[in-house]
C-alpha cells in the first residue's frame, strides 16, 4: 500500500510539474502575440498615409504653380502653408518608414 501512495504522489508531482511548465510557456506566448503588429491594420494605415502624402503633394504643386514657390522657400526658411506642408509630409514619411519596418520585422536605425 505504501508503494501505491508513492506512485500516486509521483504522478501528482509530475502533473504539477507539467502544469507549472505549461504556465510559463503560455505566459511567454501571450506577450509575443502582443508584440507582433497587426499587419492588416498596418497595411490600412500605410495606404491612408500614402493617400494623404499624395494629396499634400498635389496641393503643394498647385500652390507652387500659383504662387511660384522656390526651393529656397521650401528648404531654407519655410513659412506659413509651405512650412505646414513640409512638416506634415515629413511626419507622414517617418511614420511610413516605421510601418515598413514593423511589417518586415526589422529595426529602424
Amino acid at each position: 500500500m505504501s508503494e501505491d501512495k508513492v506512485s500516486q504522489n509521483d504522478t501528482k508531482a509530475e502533473d504539477t510539474n507539467q502544469d507549472n511548465n505549461e504556465s510559463p510557456e503560455e505566459n511567454n506566448e501571450s506577450p509575443e502575440v502582443e508584440k507582433k503588429p497587426d499587419k492588416k491594420a498596418l497595411e490600412k494605415e500605410r495606404k491612408e498615409i500614402i493617400t494623404k502624402m499624395l494629396r499634400i503633394q498635389k496641393e503643394f504643386m498647385e500652390l507652387e504653380r500659383e504662387k511660384g514657390v522656390t526651393e529656397k522657400d521650401i528648404h531654407h526658411n519655410p513659412q506659413g502653408i509651405v512650412k505646414e506642408y513640409k512638416e506634415e509630409h515629413e511626419k507622414l514619411a517617418n511614420r511610413l518608414v516605421d510601418i515598413a519596418h514593423a511589417l518586415k520585422g526589422s529595426i529602424r536605425t
